[in-house]
C-alpha cells in the first residue's frame, strides 16, 4: 500500500530527471566525410603495331631417358644431379668383367675357326690333287669343299660374336646421346641394371636447353588474318616451311612485364582442333642464358600489321567483372562512372584499348579501392607514360 511520502517522492524523483535532462548538451550533428582521394591519368594516344598474344608454355626440342642396353651391375656414376652434360659425356658404368670374359671368348673361337679353316684348305688342295688320278672319290671332294665352306662361315659367325662382346662392352659405359641438362639418379651403385625389365624406369633423363621450344594455342581468326596480312604484302601465303617466314616471337617470362625474348615461328599444326577451334603453333627461342627450363609458363607475343593509332592506359587501371574488364573514370562533376572496355596487345605496363573510352577520359590509377560508381572523389592528375604534359589537380 502506497503513502502519501511515497507519492509525493516519486513526483520530486520525475522532477529532477527532467530538469537533468533539459541540462545534457546538445548532440553535434554528423559531418559528411570529405570525397576520397584518387590519381587519375588521361589515355596514352599513339601507333602501336597490331599484335596476338597468348599463354605458352616451354619444351625442351630434344628429351631423351636413359636406360640401360646391357644387364649388369652398377659400378659407378660420373655426374652430379642436375648439372648439364655434353654430348657423348660417361653418366654411368656397369660392371665390365663378364663382358670382357665374353669377349676373350669370343676371340679364342675366333682363332680355332681359324685354325679349323686351315685345316679345310690344306684337306680340300689335297683332294683336288688326288681326284685326278682317281685316288679319292668325287664324294671325298664334295665334303672337302663342304668342310671348307663351313670353316669359313664359322670365322664369319665368331667374328660377329667378337664385334657384339665388343659392342656389349661399349654399353657398360652408358653415355649421355644428346647436350643439356640431366635429372637425379634414379638408382644407385651396387644395384642391379636389366635391361629387359618390364616397365622399369630410366636410369635419368636428359633435357636439350638451347634452344627452347614455347608452344601455345593460337586461335583461327589470328591465324586467317594473318594470311591476310602476308596477301596485302605480297608475300608467301601458302608456304611450304613455316621456318621461312622469319616471323618474329616475342616471350615474357610470368614474372616479367616485358616481352624481352626474341624468338622465330618455326612449326604451325596441320589442322585446326575442332573442340576449340585453336591451331597449335610453337616458336624457338634462343637460351643461351638459361633463363628459360622446360615446362614454364610464359606470355607470347606475335607482331605482324602495320602500326595503327591506338590508345592505352596502365595495366593496373584494368578491373574485371566475371568475364568482363572494366575501368573506373571521375567525369566533369568529380563523379565515378563505370566503363567496360574491350582490349588489346600489352605495351610495356600499358594496354591498348579498343573500345570503351575516349581519349580525353580520366582514368583511376591509384585510390581503386575507394571509389565506387556513382561516388564523388577529388581526383589527382598525374603524367602517363608517353604523355607531354602534366595537368593540375582540380
Amino acid at each position: 500500500m502506497r503513502t502519501p511520502n511515497d507519492n509525493a517522492f516519486t513526483a520530486l524523483l520525475a522532477l529532477f530527471l527532467v530538469m537533468l535532462q533539459g541540462c545534457a548538451p546538445e548532440q553535434p550533428k554528423p559531418v559528411d566525410a570529405p570525397p576520397p582521394d584518387v590519381t587519375v591519368q588521361k589515355p596514352v594516344s599513339k601507333n602501336v603495331q597490331e599484335s596476338y598474344e597468348y599463354v605458352g608454355r616451354t619444351e625442351s626440342p630434344d628429351f631423351v631417358e636413359i636406360h640401360a642396353r646391357v644387364t649388369g651391375y652398377l659400378t659407378k656414376i660420373y655426374f652430379d644431379d642436375g648439372q648439364e652434360v655434353d654430348k657423348d659425356q660417361l653418366l654411368f658404368e656397369i660392371d665390365r668383367r663378364p663382358y670382357e670374359y665374353a669377349l676373350r671368348s669370343a676371340e679364342a673361337r675366333l682363332e680355332q675357326a681359324n685354325a679349323q679353316l686351315k685345316l679345310a684348305d690344306l684337306n680340300l688342295n689335297r683332294n683336288r690333287t688326288l681326284i685326278v688320278t682317281n685316288a679319292v672319290s668325287q664324294q671325298d671332294l664334295d665334303e672337302a669343299i663342304q668342310q671348307q665352306a663351313n670353316a669359313a662361315a664359322e670365322i664369319r659367325s665368331a667374328q660377329a660374336s667378337i664385334d657384339q662382346a665388343k659392342l656389349d662392352l661399349d654399353f657398360c659405359m652408358i653415355k649421355a646421346p644428346i647436350a643439356g641438362r640431366i635429372s637425379q639418379a634414379n638408382i644407385t651403385v651396387g644395384n642391379l641394371i636389366s635391361m629387359n625389365q618390364l616397365n622399369a624406369p630410366p636410369l635419368t633423363t636428359i633435357a636439350s636447353m638451347d634452344p627452347m621450344h614455347v608452344s601455345f594455342d593460337a586461335d583461327e581468326l589470328a591465324v586467317l588474318r594473318f594470311r591476310e596480312y602476308r596477301r596485302r604484302q605480297g608475300l608467301d601465303v601458302d608456304f611450304k616451311n613455316v621456318k621461312e617466314l622469319n616471323q618474329k616471337v616475342l616471350v615474357a617470362l610470368s614474372n616479367e612485364t616485358e616481352f624481352r625474348h626474341e624468338g622465330l615461328l618455326d612449326f604451325i599444326d596441320n589442322q585446326v582442333r575442332p573442340s576449340t577451334g585453336t591451331l597449335l603453333v610453337r616458336a624457338s627461342v634462343p637460351n643461351s642464358d638459361r633463363y628459360f627450363a622446360p615446362g614454364f609458363f610464359v606470355k607470347v607475343r606475335i607482331p605482324f600489321g602495320d602500326e595503327q593509332p591506338s590508345i592505352l592506359i596502365p595495366e593496373r587501371s584494368i578491373l574485371s567483372d566475371q568475364s568482363l574488364q572494366y575501368v573506373l573514370v571521375v567525369g566533369v562533376d568529380n563523379v565515378v562512372n563505370r566503363r567496360d572496355v574491350e582490349l588489346g596487345s600489352t605495351e610495356n605496363r600499358m594496354r591498348v584499348v579498343k573500345n570503351g573510352i575516349d581519349p580525353n577520359d580520366r582514368v583511376i590509377v591509384n585510390g581503386l579501392q575507394r571509389a565506387r560508381p556513382g561516388m564523388k572523389v577529388n581526383p589527382t592528375e598525374e603524367l602517363a607514360e608517353g604523355s607531354t604534359s602534366i595537368e593540375k589537380k582540380e
